[in-house]
């Protein structure tokens, strides 16, 4: 068993997305944009690509932003495929392309208008595979630059969802 953090957006956090106000760096509004209550550290340090997650979530959580979820205990495997994640379809997907859709659904969740962007949330979730989820980045970015929040980043977003598509599709030639 390990212990394994997570945490939260504050209601300060959850406006901050749309009124950025506090003056974050691009690093600590996409890690603020990631925290979900459902990423763990480890996870988060991914998906943002950051170098130092741990300097970033304290900023976060001094500033308010984010508050520390309930600890949870899960059992860590003792030995897993080193770039594979199972899929819920039993096969499997490289840890790129989980990160990459995770970025996608993340990111919907944080910008989109629940009730648009249901759909589009389920079938990207739902995708295991790279060249599918190609297709889907033109309509996922088009939900988020319909929103006020997301218009600021959606092609940062777009940008770091194709560098991580481009780095499956090199790491699989």
């Amino acid at each position: 068993m390990k212990h394994i953090d997570f945490y939260d957006k504050t209601e300060n956090g959850k406006k901050e997305i749309n009124d950025s106000a506090a003056g974050l760096s691009m690093m600590e509004r996409r890690v603020l944009i990631l925290v979900n209550g459902e990423n763990e550290v480890a996870k988060l340090a991914k998906l943002s690509l950051s170098d130092d997650i741990d300097t970033t979530l304290d900023r976060l959580l001094e500033l308010g932003l984010i508050e520390v979820a309930e600890p949870t205990l899960v059992e860590v495997p003792a030995q897993a495929a080193p770039r594979k994640a199972a899929a819920d379809n039993d096969t499997t997907v490289t840890e790129i392309t989980v990160t990459a859709r995770d970025l996608m659904c993340n990111t919907l969740q944080t910008f989109g208008n629940k009730v648009k962007i249901a759909d589009l949330h389920q079938t990207i979730s739902e995708t295991s595979d790279p060249g599918a989820l190609k297709s889907l980045i033109k309509p996922w970015y088009q939900a988020l630059s319909e929103t006020p929040g997301g218009m600021y980043q959606a092609d940062d977003l777009r940008k770091e969802v194709l560098e991580l598509l481009q780095r499956e599709d090199a790491d699989a030639a």
